[in-house]
């Protein structure tokens, strides 16, 4: 995350952007530095903790294209728009298939 410059980034967040809009990318970068930390623990793609970090994350990066997307456009999408359940791809995960990643 040091070489993409995130921090950087996040700190112009929170200056050039709306409350709503930077509200919705620390929220996502929240969930990316928890996607992170399982990583780094050794989780693979596969495993029940990638995927019960992971599919938050992924909720939280479409909240954040739907925040910017109202703002700028005044356009929101909704996930039915591409046939989907919900924000966090679990409806269309292979390794979850509706049972959820913690084994439930």
């Amino acid at each position: 995350m040091s070489e993409a410059a995130i921090h950087e980034v996040r700190e112009r967040l929170f200056i050039d952007a709306t409350t709503t809009v930077a509200g919705a990318g620390q929220a996502m970068f929240q969930q990316l530095r928890l996607l992170q930390r399982v990583v780094a623990s050794g989780a693979s793609l596969t495993s029940p903790a990638f995927h019960d970090v992971y599919h938050p994350y992924l909720a939280a990066v479409w909240t954040y294209r739907v925040a910017v997307r109202t703002e700028l456009e005044g356009l929101p999408l909704s996930p039915a728009v591409f046939g989907w359940d919900g924000w966090d791809g679990k409806d269309r995960c292979a390794i979850c298939d509706g049972a959820g990643a913690g084994g439930g």
